[in-house]
């Protein structure tokens, strides 16, 4: 009978320790998003720039990890944004950004701030985001250009790509041929093409994805980070 007692008593402290072990992890997700939205962003002045180039002084001022899908700017052309804030946090900056150009929307999925358009989406990109991708590894001190060179060549990709007769265009851009520090190792597997951004953009130095289209006809697919 003591013996019972005593398993009983086992299973309930490790049931009651799975339980609050369970809470904590997800109070900290929790506490990490509202964290992540408060930040503070100091008073910005920007005149006549994209969404991207605006959403781009997140990344690099304030390290923020960032995921863009760019609409097709032939059906909705770009907008030049001009913003003039005072000091604020993440939160309201972002809802001055899409106040200004709300062709696009955005949210917090996952660690990862996630901008999108609502109107001239393109179907091809949207496909390719939720493509199943079955494994991607960086082994090493591989080059920014590398790496969503290698992405983009991936066979559950590329089989989308010739079918859409397009191309993908990764561009030499400044910061592009920087390299991951040697000690980097990022395995992933049974993924989306989205979840896979977003894993690089949190487990690496790279800190930012933006995917578009690209060129005369829409000829080009661009992915890049930064």
């Amino acid at each position: 009978m003591r013996r019972r007692h005593l398993a009983m008593m086992v299973i309930y402290t490790v049931g009651l320790a799975a339980l609050l072990s369970f809470s904590f992890v997800a109070e900290v997700s929790a506490f990490n998003e509202h964290d992540l939205l408060t930040r503070q962003i100091k008073a910005t002045a920007i005149k006549g720039e994209s969404i991207a180039q605006v959403l781009d002084l997140l990344v690099s001022e304030y390290d923020i990890p960032l995921g863009i899908e760019l609409g097709d700017e032939k059906r909705t052309p770009s907008r030049k944004i001009d913003l003039d804030l005072p000091l604020t946090n993440l939160k309201d900056f972002l809802d001055s950004v899409i106040a200004k150009d709300p062709r696009y929307t955005w949210k917090l999925e996952g660690g990862v701030i996630h901008v999108w358009p609502v109107t001239g989406r393109d179907t091809l990109l949207a496909t390719l985001l939720e493509e199943k991708i079955s494994h991607f590894s960086i082994i090493g001190d591989a080059s920014r250009y590398a790496i969503y060179n290698d992405i983009m060549d991936l066979p559950e990709i590329r089989s989308k790509l010739v079918i859409a007769g397009v191309e993908p265009m990764i561009f030499l851009a400044s910061g592009s041929m920087t390299k991951l520090a040697k000690e980097t190792s990022f395995n992933e597997s049974n993924l989306t093409l989205r979840e896979l951004l977003d894993r690089i953009v949190l487990k690496t130095e790279i800190r930012q994805w933006v995917i578009s289209r690209w060129g005369k006809n829409n000829e080009y697919i661009s992915l890049k980070g930064g």
